[in-house]
């Protein structure tokens, strides 16, 4: 029999690590990779698997025909660890020693944190024999004979050992099928030092031996049956560099592993037996693909060197590299970077007006290819890529810009609203009287002296005349009443001196009290003016502009008398105490007669009235001066009242599609960012509305000066400089050089604005306007077919699947609970709840407006004829003191600074979502506007153009905690991507200069786009947005559908599909929050509202929601047969606003309807499957997102990824073929080749990109809850600690 080497002692299979991390995707040089699929014929597919080999090992003489994964290696064996950890290339073909390249512990060659827990955690010398051992003899006698024993003993007892774990398998499982082994392929290259072949360049998966000749089980039906990897091995570039001194030879090696090694503890069932190997000289691999000019595919066939598969072959399909698509290719997308600047630091052209050194924007892409055997003589070469996209970033520039000067419009509105609310109260606060003046206000000052009191003399109880007071104070309070106001203002409450009047004598001339105060100017036309001001006296009726009036109320203390005199007479008290009841006293100052006057300053005497007799009590000494910025340079005739209608041109609120809601009946003053639409609106009013408006114009200002100052300063300004702050940086990173210090950073710690945004940036307020973790996913197949037996290869490219994947669209740095400004109550929840609690605070204010409305009514019915007159007195002014009304207006004012203030922190939230989520849609479009196939095959440009492009929002949020929060903020920003349109132009376009080429921000390092400039226009939620794309003229005739040229738009259709899929979404829907009881977090995870309110609701609002929107977009696209014409044509605006529509289930869509019509209380993923069917079907793109972007969003885009293929196989060459619905698909095979993808695929790679380690964050329990086809593989789970970092403190995020 032929004798067959064994493999070097020193490989470890066992020790190579599947999982891709951003060393192995980045190795230099990008693109050069020899990517070679591997098919065994049949006659490597051994009968009865492990057992016939360990059978055959007890029969053979020479032990050495398996090799045992666990056996232990002396430390003198040399291995290179840093070639098993590269395999893209960058080898070192230098040595290490053994010990680092044992890993105990199992398969996933990491070493496991909690090895010291395991009692076997010591590794096992099984049928080990030195390399060195000869295969002619070596030892003699009874040492030969006892070794040979003792392995033919170990061989039978782990051929037990295997079929009880077997049995016990099926037993406890209930699965009566067999259970496969594994087969395996590792290739190695030749260590310099030592000469062993025991370099690992790469391997395939392990693969379930077929139990029968067919394409179901990966295996081809020609002749030579056997199987096809679906995991290529890459070979580096610098193994067919000459110059490094590359050994010229690459050794492929058979192993095969025990099937029941999953599901038994056992060590010995984890270790690999040698089948065989075959040799590959790399001079004729270079001869074959024309090195270094390789751009075909080619094939050959290397004999398999086996003693127990003799007839055995190893068929090698080679590619080139396909980690960069061809431009215009499959796989392709408008938003790629172009590869020979996006990453590299050198300018493209020597005339660039760039510096010579560049910003690095780009990450390269990560991709990986899959092998599906398709039929007899054809394999699907499926190319997975993740890409970044070349439009995140400028426009979340562009939108900065946008959002910098409306938040800065909004914060000068604020501002200036604060200053003239300011001049309301008493005039201490004012600082700049020239202002006040400016703003249209009257600069007034009064000054009061004394009091004189009239009829000095009382009775006291003794019947003698007294002298009442003489001397004393009285107290006084001064109200403004305004002519626009029924409220009076209190301008000062003060004390001043009382004295009896004595007549022809002197009285002192120096003012007790100065009070300065700034009364609004009103014109006589002014609508707030109140009735009856210009009719009476003619000289009222002659004014053009009112200020108003000062009452004046003086409180007079009872004042005791004794006998004949003032207890504090010189003559002293005279006789029994007297007590003289206290008086309520009032006067009344015209300001509007002295209005500018030009005589000198003289003291006025008032005449003060007596409120319980209405007879004269005394008169009030006080001076006044009243002045107009007009007066005082002599230009009366030009007095201006203050007429602004309190427009805001381009506001914030206006600008992210907001009304204020105080657009109709409830409209009060001062009106704060109306726009002109909302201004006209409210001057259109009904009669009853205008009524009610016209009510509360006269009830003064409803936003206080205090409340003003602080909103202005504390949130409009800091807003609007954060804006700036972001626009400036977003800008500046587009076209300025690299920082000092940033091209060192890996992902995971870059914090400046780049297209790539890690998970990790979350809480990072400066990136809160850029989509984080935005990646392009494509899936592209080619069909590879081999003609026997030349071996011909011929390649097609035939179809290409896309999605984009992303972090939550949200607010993460604002956080879900807020606690607010001082004096305002803390808000939480995302923008969906924060816009519910809005529309609840715009009927409070209606309600207390209404409340307050009767109050005033009941006033004026109960008191008016009970007020006694006298001249001067004003029937309609309401004095204070009445604790009703007061309350009211007190409630009032509240309820309505409340909602100021909660529209614009959803303002600022809606803007900073907004920016993320048309990041994350234009990426896609431009994706499905790449693909030409799509685009030949179906008139889908057309359809864009009438109905929309679709995009599905696939969330797989909880709905609690914070993630509930996330999917609030979520919706509203996908939401408004209904506000966008998208349009194509060309360098030569007459539209280049229209809007300002300000605003064209450039694409950098794209190959065809050049600049992006979007445009808003309209107001509040009319407002609407345009963005326009340069492209390239030549690009644009060739490529650019006809449907989407001349300026046509295509406007966003965006809908929300959202399930939970996790353990707190299976907390929250068992009724509990157990989620956050039963998983461990980290101190870096913890978050003040992680526990929230759950509400499953949402999930189940939503979900209708979305469908109302897609059944009213199929049924467009696809209309159904309607002769009495009985389907409604419904729009997205009605689908999102009604939930009582009502319109014929779609055929297409009838699947998807019964899965959300069942989804309550469950845990129903089937949703967002047919969803993102239904979606492509529709011609319509998916982007799929969870907090992060990288774990569950990973779980579900290899599931579609496998879904796809397998359409793509059994339905004649269709991904989204009709043939096998979701429910007739073959589950497990969907979700193996789903594993592997999750396993050896980009999406590792993704969360080291993320977080600094290529593991997904889930531990065990976690994956025990989520639903069968999105469970994560044990192998590249972070597990408890979220990553293992047991003594750094660090962690990662889930």
């Amino acid at each position: 029999m032929m004798m067959i080497k064994s493999p070097p002692s020193s490989i470890n299979p066992n020790a190579h690590d599947p999982i891709w991390n951003l060393k192995k995707q980045y190795a230099l040089p990008l693109g050069k990779r020899i990517v070679l699929i591997i098919k065994l014929n049949n006659a490597c597919i051994i009968p009865g698997g492990v057992d016939t080999l360990l059978k055959q090992s007890s029969n053979n003489q020479n032990p050495k025909l398996y090799y045992t994964a666990a056996s232990s290696v002396s430390s003198s064996s040399s291995v290179i660890t840093d070639a098993a950890t590269d395999m893209m290339g960058n080898m070192h073909l230098t040595e290490h020693t053994a010990a680092s390249s044992t890993v105990p512990g199992g398969g996933s060659g990491r070493s496991s944190p909690f090895d010291f827990l395991n009692s076997t955690a010591g590794t096992t010398s099984i049928g080990n024999v030195s390399s060195s051992s000869s295969s002619g003899g070596g030892a003699k006698g009874g040492s030969f004979k006892l070794a040979n024993f003792g392995n033919k003993l170990k061989n039978q007892l782990e051929r037990g050992v295997t079929s009880i774990a077997v049995q016990a398998q099926k037993a406890t499982s209930g699965d009566h099928r067999a259970i496969r082994d594994l087969l395996t392929v590792g290739a190695y290259v030749q260590n310099s030092r030592t000469g062993e072949f025991d370099i690992c360049i790469g391997m395939t998966e392990r693969q379930e031996m077929p139990s029968s000749c067919s394409v179901q089980d990966n295996v081809s039906e020609d002749g030579d049956g056997g199987m096809t990897f679906r995991i290529p091995i890459l070979i580096p570039p610098q193994v067919m560099d000459e110059k490094t001194g590359a050994p010229p030879v690459i050794q492929f090696h058979l192993w095969m592993r025990s099937g029941a090694a999953i599901f038994a503890k056992n060590r010995a069932l984890r270790k690999y037996l040698h089948v065989g190997n075959s040799m590959l000289f790399l001079d004729h691999l270079s001869q074959q693909i024309h090195w270094p000019n390789f751009d075909r595919p080619v094939t050959f066939v290397l004999p398999l060197q086996s003693a127990i598969a003799p007839m055995g072959k190893m068929t090698m399909l080679a590619f080139p590299d396909a980690k960069f698509p061809s431009l215009c290719g499959i796989g392709w997308s408008l938003s790629d970077p172009r590869t020979d600047t996006a990453y590299n630091n050198t300018s493209s052209s020597s005339t660039a007006v760039m510096p010579t050194t560049k910003r690095i924007l780009f990450n390269p892409p990560l991709d990986q290819n899959y092998a599906f055997p398709y039929n007899t003589q054809n394999t699907l070469l499926a190319t997975e890529r993740v890409t970044e996209s070349t439009v995140v970033l400028p426009v979340a520039a562009a939108m900065m810009q946008l959002m910098a000067r409306a938040s800065s419009i909004s914060a000068a509105h604020a501002m200036n609203l604060a200053s003239k609310l300011e001049y309301f109260g008493g005039g201490d606060t004012v600082n700049d009287p020239m202002k006040a003046m400016q703003h249209g206000h009257a600069q007034c000052q009064l000054e009061i002296m004394h009091f004189l009191r009239y009829h000095p003399q009382v009775v006291g109880v003794d019947g003698m005349a007294s002298t009442r007071g003489n001397g004393t104070t009285i107290h006084v309070n001064i109200y403004l009443q305004r002519p626009d106001s029924i409220f009076e203002n209190c301008l000062a409450n003060c004390s001043i001196p009382s004295h009896a009047y004595i007549q022809n004598m002197t009285y002192s001339s120096n003012a007790a009290v100065s009070i300065p105060f700034y009364p609004r100017i009103v014109e006589k036309n002014d609508a707030r003016l109140l009735p009856g001001q210009v009719v009476g006296s003619a000289e009222a009726s002659s004014r053009n502009v009112f200020v108003g009036k000062l009452r004046i109320q003086l409180h007079e203390e009872n004042i005791g008398v004794a006998g004949g005199g003032d207890v504090f007479s010189p003559m002293g008290p005279a006789g029994g105490i007297g007590v003289g009841a206290p008086r309520n006293l009032e006067a009344v100052l015209d300001i509007d007669s002295y209005l500018n006057s030009s005589e000198d300053k003289s003291v006025l005497y008032l005449n003060v009235i007596d409120l319980m007799t209405g007879s004269s009590a005394g008169s009030l000494g006080v001076t006044i001066s009243a002045h107009t910025l007009e007066g005082m340079v002599d230009q009366f005739n030009g007095i201006n009242g203050n007429t602004d209608k309190e427009i805001v041109e381009g506001g914030l609120i206006s600008l992210v599609g907001m009304n204020t809601l105080m657009e109709d009946d409830k409209a009060c003053h001062p009106h704060s960012d109306l726009n002109k639409v909302a201004w006209d609106k409210i001057q259109s009013l009904g009669p009853t509305h205008e009524r009610k408006q016209r009510q509360l114009a006269t009830m003064g200002e409803f936003l206080t000066y205090d409340y003003m100052n602080r909103h202005a300063e504390m949130k409009r300004a800091t807003e609007s400089k954060l804006f700036l702050e972001k626009s400036v940086k977003y800008m500046s990173a587009l076209i300025s050089p690299l920082a000092d210090g940033e091209v060192n950073l890996p992902p995971d710690q870059q914090r400046q604005p780049r297209p790539f945004r890690p998970s990790s940036s979350r809480m990072d307020q400066l990136l809160s306007g850029i989509g984080f973790n935005v990646h392009v996913q494509s899936f592209s197949v080619t069909n590879v077919s081999v003609t026997e037996p030349a071996g011909q290869v011929s390649s097609i490219p035939t179809s290409l699947f896309q999605n984009v994947t992303c972090g939550a669209p949200a607010d993460h740095f604002r956080g879900f609970h807020q606690k607010g400004i001082e004096g305002e109550k803390p808000i939480s929840g995302g923008l969906r709840r924060l816009e519910a609690r809005r529309t609840a605070a715009a009927e409070k204010v209606r309600s207390l407006q209404n409340q307050l409305i009767d109050a005033v009514g009941n006033f004026y019915t109960m008191h008016t004829q009970s007020m006694k007159q006298f001249p001067g007195r004003s029937v309609r002014h309401i004095p204070p003191g009445n604790h009703h009304i007061d309350s009211l207006r007190s409630a009032c004012i509240s309820a309505t600074q409340t909602l100021h203030s909660l529209t614009w922190d959803i303002a600022v939230r809606r803007a900073n979502v907004f920016s993320q989520a048309l990041g994350i849609a234009l990426s896609l479009y431009l994706a499905h506007v790449s693909d030409f196939a799509k685009l030949q095959k179906a008139a889908w440009a057309d359809v864009w153009t009438k109905h929309g492009f679709l995009i599905t929002f696939e969330g797989l949020l909880s709905a609690a905690g914070k993630e509930l929060g996330m999917i609030e903020d979520a919706s509203v920003g996908i939401s408004m991507l209904r506000m966008v349109s998208v349009v194509f132009v060309t360098t030569d376009s007459q539209t280049n200069t229209e809007g300002g080429t300000d605003r064209c921000l450039p694409i950098v390092d794209s190959p065809y786009m050049k600049w992006l400039r979007i445009t808003p226009s309209g107001y509040g939620k009319d407002t609407t947005y345009l963005v326009e794309i340069c492209v390239d003229v030549n690009y644009y005739a060739q490529r650019i559908p006809p449907a989407l040229k001349n300026s046509t738009p295509v406007k966003f259709y965006p809908i929300l599909y959202q399930m939970g899929v996790d353990i707190r979404q299976w907390g929250v829907n068992a009724g509990a929050n157990l989620g956050k009881k039963n998983e461990p977090t980290t101190s870096d995870e913890m978050d003040e509202d992680e526990i929230g309110i759950p509400d499953n609701d949402v999930l189940i609002a939503l979900n209708y929601e979305a469908f109302r929107k897609m059944n009213a977009y199929a049924h467009k696209v696809y209309p159904c047969q309607d002769p009495q014409n009985t389907i409604p044509c419904i729009s997205w605006e009605q689908a999102h606003t009604s939930s009582q529509i009502e319109q014929t289930i779609h055929p297409m869509l009838t699947v998807l309807y019964d899965y959300i019509r069942s989804s309550a209380g469950k845990m129903e993923h089937g949703i967002l499957d047919e969803a993102g069917f239904a979606s492509n079907r529709l011609g319509g793109g998916s982007a799929i997102f969870c907090k992060s972007g990288k774990d569950r969003t990973a779980m579900q885009v290899t599931f579609k990824q496998a879904q796809y293929i397998y359409r793509f196989i059994h339905g004649q060459g269709n991904g989204f073929s009709e043939y096998s619905s979701s429910s007739s698909l073959d589950a497990k095979k969907i979700f193996d080749d789903a594993t592997i993808m999750r396993v050896h695929g980009t999406r590792l790679p993704v969360c080291d990109k993320n977080v600094g380690q290529p593991l997904y964050a889930f531990n065990s329990l976690q994956a025990k809850f989520m639903p069968e086809p999105l469970k994560p593989p044990p192998r590249a789970l972070a597990g408890f600690l979220k990553g293992g970092r047991v003594f750094s403190g660090g962690g990662i995020e889930s």
